[in-house]
């Protein structure tokens, strides 16, 4: 196999993690951005709830399309196109001047670039990088997502508020594209033996899919602890700058802060959980549930803004410990030449979560005039997930 040499291993890691960080600044900014948007051009609160879901909705419906499409021409030219795509995406979203234009430009993104990044980056990976490397580059590439929470917000916040949202997505998109073409020039083509080899070993049989009780318990709970976490990352701008009335220079400080939680937890969480609660994976994912979403209302519960923000914090934190966790257990319960469709089933599940919270949250609000149903609606999503992982069998009972 042409593994990537070591010399330039460094500089494909640091590619694809400043392409997977783009990803990411998108997913993590778009609550922020929302606030101008919806104040210029007059969007309710239900109205930002299908511009946030309709990502999600693109993003699930395209993620098996894409996944064939890696299989068939490569990862290099999908990763490059759809970092590509994003960028053209969020510099259309700088023309919006309507609820349907940003709710399909929005689904696009989702569809054609988003959805093809991710399962890329893994294929590459596995292609690639050798055996005693390949944990690191995707850790690294997990890492992204905080990364981005917490430089996201304090990136785009200022640009927002001295050249405006029209602007701010005209620069955004010009960088992406940038950076999608570093990504074509830099990573290095798969052959097409690499990738028949990487179809063959992957392949399991949809009939398999369907009858694993375990994937399913996964796949649900997946599906509400994502739609905690994209409710809560989806409309903590708004909730900060409407409910608390705080600007948005006050808002990126608050949601950089809780992006460097979702760093440091995800860093530190996987050694934590494995190195003292190895084999009671579904407790734990349980007892940080139940944290989850006592610390979730809390953030809307008390009135003293410090205590919010603690609140919000440790919510975060519960949040990807329990999911880091979850996302682990694929690795115990399934055989090796399954996990990697089993963990692209999951993952479709978690991301239909973000399509189904952000609209329902924005039709609570809508519906009560108050953001008490949006958090509590949160805090139920988290109980939910944490009760389902209940039902996992106990990891040291399943065959390797």
């Amino acid at each position: 196999m042409n593994k990537v040499k070591d010399r330039h291993s460094l500089l494909v890691l640091i590619v694809l993690f400043i392409g997977y960080t783009s990803v990411y600044v998108d997913k993590y900014t778009i609550g922020i951005s929302l606030v101008p948007v919806a104040q210029d051009l007059g969007f309710d609160p239900s109205q930002k709830g299908l511009i946030l879901s309709a990502f999600f909705l693109g993003y699930t419906l395209f993620q098996i399309p894409m996944g064939y499409l890696n299989n068939r021409i490569g990862a290099r030219p999908v990763l490059a196109l759809s970092i590509i795509i994003v960028g053209v995406f969020l510099a259309i979203f700088g023309f919006g001047y309507s609820l349907l234009f940003l709710v399909i430009v929005r689904f696009l993104a989702g569809a054609l670039g988003h959805s093809g990044y991710p399962p890329s980056v893994s294929n590459y990976i596995s292609l690639h990088f050798p055996l005693n490397k390949r944990g690191f580059a995707q850790s690294a590439m997990l890492a992204s997502s905080g990364f981005a929470a917490f430089i996201g917000p304090l990136l785009i916040a200022p640009l927002l508020v001295y050249i405006g949202w029209q602007n701010t997505y005209y620069i955004m998109g010009l960088i992406v594209i940038f950076i999608g073409l570093c990504i074509f020039f830099v990573i290095p083509k798969s052959t097409k033996e690499e990738r028949q080899n990487f179809k063959q070993k992957n392949k399991v049989p949809f009939s398999e899919l369907l009858r694993d009780k375990q994937l399913w318990i996964l796949l649900l709970s997946a599906f509400f602890i994502n739609a905690a976490n994209y409710g809560l990352t989806s409309w903590l701008a708004s909730y900060l700058n409407e409910a608390r009335g705080l600007a948005i220079s006050q808002v990126s400080y608050i949601s950089s802060l809780a992006g460097l939680c979702i760093l440091i937890a995800g860093i530190l969480g996987g050694y934590f959980i494995s190195r003292f609660f190895n084999e009671k994976e579904r407790l734990v994912i349980f007892a940080f549930s139940v944290l989850g979403a006592l610390s979730v209302y809390g953030v809307y519960l008390f009135n003293q803004l410090t205590l919010s923000i603690i609140c919000l914090c440790l919510a975060n934190i519960f949040l990807i410990m329990a999911f880091t966790t979850l996302m682990g257990l694929p690795h115990k319960l399934f055989k090796q030449s399954h996990i990697a469709t089993k963990y692209a089933a999951i993952n479709s599940g978690g991301v239909l979560g973000g399509f189904f919270a952000p609209m329902v949250i924005g039709d609570l609000v809508a519906a009560t005039n108050s953001y008490q149903t949006a958090f509590l609606f949160m805090a139920l999503t988290f109980l939910i997930s944490g009760a389902i992982a209940l039902a996992v069998k106990k990891t040291n009972n399943i065959a390797s």
